[in-house]
């Protein structure tokens, strides 16, 4: 998709979509548009529009940023580089380096939260697939087990993005690690996912066990 990033004074957020739809409307209809609900997560007005003329793979993930935030999504390190369009005022450029002492705080946090996770929580799996019940097994397996291994091989081997889940895997991880998860995030019956569980977790406590 493209990610557009608008910085816009605190009182005219809705202004921005307001003159910017018809823009937009103007290179091609706008097929469908999706406005997160308010509060989002991350605390900045979020749109994503498809259009008619264009590919259905292509979307325009817009964010408003009020100037009064400190946040602009600009550090290199977990960002990449950023196109700026038009920067009148300054306002983001040059691109701010990343503040390693507080990404470090919070990755630490994630780091215990994980490490004290994990272990807790592998009984979910374990008794969905004894039960028999594979829909169950399979959501607790991904949210339990699959999504915090993954959390902590990004710790290992991708600090500067520890956050973002299983997104861009290919990138941030060694290719015999990406290869790895990719196998284990698709288990053909409770027979595979149970061995599955097992590799993960093993492969889990080899990780924690790194200094």
């Amino acid at each position: 998709d493209v990610d557009l990033l608008v910085v816009a004074e605190d009182e005219r957020v809705e202004d921005v979509f307001s003159a910017l739809e018809p823009v937009l409307e103007s290179l091609s209809p706008i097929d469908r548009r999706y406005r997160l609900p308010a509060p989002t997560w991350h605390g900045h007005e979020q749109a994503f529009y498809r259009f008619r003329d264009a590919s259905p793979h292509t979307l325009l993930d817009l964010v408003v940023l009020e100037l009064s935030s400190d946040e602009r999504y600009l550090e290199r390190e977990r960002h990449g580089d950023a196109v700026v369009l038009l920067d009148r005022d300054g306002l983001v450029t040059p691109p701010p380096p990343l503040d390693w002492d507080a990404h470090r705080t919070r990755m630490e946090r994630k780091l215990v939260d994980v490490l004290a996770r994990f272990p807790i929580f592998q009984s979910f799996v374990l008794k969905a697939i004894e039960r028999g019940q594979p829909t169950d097994a399979m959501q607790f397996y991904r949210g339990m087990t699959l999504i915090p291994l993954v959390e902590l091989l990004r710790i290992r081997h991708c600090p500067e993005r520890f956050d973002y889940g299983l997104r861009y895997l290919d990138r941030d991880l060694p290719a015999e690690l990406k290869e790895t998860v990719d196998r284990l995030s698709y288990a053909a019956d409770m027979d595979e996912l149970r061995r599955f569980q097992a590799e993960a977790e093993a492969l889990f406590e080899r990780h924690a066990a790194d200094p």
